[in-house]
Parts: C-alpha cells; sequence; structure tokens
C-alpha cells in the first residue's frame, strides 16, 4: 500500500493506526507526517527505529525509539536529535548492528544465568550447613570461598562470554519490547522491518 503525504493528511489518527502495518511506501510526506508515522507504530506496542538525513526529520527521530542519522549526509540537526549516527551512510551497517547486539545480550544473558546459578547453589549448600548445624561447621573459611568461587565460575563464564553468535539473521526471533529497549543501539528491533 502507497500513501502520499496528502493522504495521510486528511486521515484521522485512528484511521491510520488501522492500516500503518499495511503501508510500505510513503511519498512527499512533512515532517509532521514522519512524526505520525512513528506515533502510529509506537501506539501498537512496536520498538521503532527511524532513519533520516535532513533536518526535517529531526522530530521523528527524536521521537522513534532509535534514532539512526546519517553521518555523512546527515545535518547537525538530525544528528543531535539521533541516538545513533551511521557513519558509512550504508543501511546494511544497522543490520550488522542488530545481529551483533543480538549476540552480545544473548552472551550476557547466559554468563549471567550461569553464575547465579553457580553462586545461588554455593549460598544454599554453605549456608544451609551453617543453619542446620551451626556456624562451628562451616565446611570452608570466607577467604576460601571467595578463591574457590573465583577459580570456578571465573572461566566458564568467560567462555559463554565469547560465544560465538546462534543467531543466522536478524529474522530469527522477534524480542520482547522490553528486551528491544535494554539492548539499546545496538539492539534495533524496526517495526515491519527486521525482528
Amino acid at each position: 500500500m502507497v500513501l502520499t503525504g496528502e493522504e495521510l493528511e486528511k486521515m484521522s489518527d485512528e484511521e491510520f493506526e488501522k492500516i500503518v502495518d499495511k503501508v510500505t511506501v510513503y511519498a512527499r510526506v512533512s515532517p509532521m507526517d514522519k512524526l505520525k508515522i512513528v506515533k502510529a507504530w509506537k501506539k501498537m506496542g512496536e520498538v521503532v527505529a527511524m532513519t533520516g538525513d535532513g533536518v526535517n526529520d529531526a522530530p521523528a527521530l527524536k521521537h522513534a525509539d532509535i534514532g539512526i542519522a546519517m553521518g555523512i549526509t546527515g545535518t547537525e540537526v538530525t544528528k543531535e536529535a539521533a541516538d545513533m549516527v551511521l557513519s558509512d551512510d550504508n543501511f546494511a551497517t544497522i543490520i550488522k548492528a542488530i545481529e551483533r547486539g543480538r549476540w552480545i545480550y544473548d552472551n550476557i544473558k547466559k554468563y549471567l544465568t550461569y553464575l547465579l546459578r553457580c553462586n545461588i547453589t554455593e549460598v544454599v549448600v554453605i549456608g544451609g550447613i551453617v543453619v542446620a548445624m551451626g556456624p562451628e561447621f562451616l565446611p570452608l573459611l570466607p577467604a576460601a570461598i571467595l578463591y574457590i568461587n573465583l577459580a570456578t565460575d571465573g572461566l566458564p563464564a568467560l567462555a559463554l562470554e565469547s560465544l560465538p553468535p546462534t543467531l543466522t539473521s536478524c529474522r530469527d526471533a522477534k524480542r520482547p519490547q522490553r528486551e528491544c529497549l535494554f539492548m539499546g543501539c545496538e539492539g534495533i528491533c524496526s517495526a515491519g522491518t527486521f525482528y
């Protein structure tokens, strides 16, 4: 579906929100129309990434979850309004950033889960002995516990952190909105384009 700026201007916000996911091309839109598009996607609960290079793109870039300005052709106003600036003006860089952000985020989740499980187990075992039998039966001194924790948890956690990516494409799995926002600029989930 194609919408021109004139048609978009005549539509109410409610009418536009019903068809926003069907529109693939916008022509001759004003800065306010761009802002209307961003707001409609956000109202649908999507995380919105907006790209732009001119002063007229600045309001929509500022309102989007992640505003992306062009580094070479973009104006200074656009760069200031954006969250991220593409230094090479190449849209393929956005896809690489999404993949890299998801890889980093997945690895952070893996090693944090591992560390939490290990440490909770240690606390339960050692704490259980102290609670059940008393502090005089503490099997290890605190310094020994810390040393064992460092030696047994540190290296496996580092190995998990440096695992290669498991997602081969941005379209493999759509992320929940809170995860997309947590990932920040390196993990863009643009409504209707990248998942």
